[in-house]
């Protein structure tokens, strides 16, 4: 057990540190209302649009790559399936903010079509809630209805 453990803190603490350029690993953008984003309590749940669960990487401000998970012998990797230069779009709007879903980031020496990218050190079921820079809330994705929603766990003020 306690060789776990030393494993376990050693692959974080070098995934701490950079070699390679680091990217956000989230759910593709959502616009939501500013309303919804004010009135955010814990266990609140979200629900998506989203029947399948997708992934993009971003570096700061953009959108880099479209990936999928695989799954080998239990083992979580992203597959990058299109590269993408997509500046975020942001809405001129004050019913409407854009919402992003973070799983954490990762690290990857190239961005190629068919490249792979370990994340057994991601927890995919919690995720993050930001908006325009700020930090909304955590959560827990969760099926309702065979849709993929957010539980809200904490609320950040």
């Amino acid at each position: 057990m306690k060789s776990e453990t030393q494993a376990f803190h050693l692959a974080k603490m070098m995934q701490d540190h950079t070699l390679y350029p680091k990217y956000e690993l989230t759910l593709p953008l959502v616009a939501v209302r500013s309303k919804k984003m004010e009135d955010l309590f814990p266990d609140d749940v979200l629900l998506l649009g989203l029947n399948v669960l997708e992934f993009v990487l971003m570096d700061s401000e953009s959108i880099c790559a479209n990936v999928v998970l695989k799954d080998r012998e239990n083992i979580h990797e992203l597959e990058i399936i299109h590269l993408e230069e997509d500046v975020v779009k942001t809405i001129d709007s004050k019913k409407y903010k854009i919402l992003k879903i973070s799983f954490g980031t990762v690290q990857s020496k190239v961005l190629e079509e068919g490249e792979t990218i370990d994340i057994t050190h991601i927890a995919l079921e919690k995720v993050t809630l930001w908006s325009e820079n700020k930090k909304l809330a955590e959560g827990s994705l969760i099926n309702v209805d065979n849709e993929i929603a957010i539980k809200i766990d904490k609320v950040i003020k």
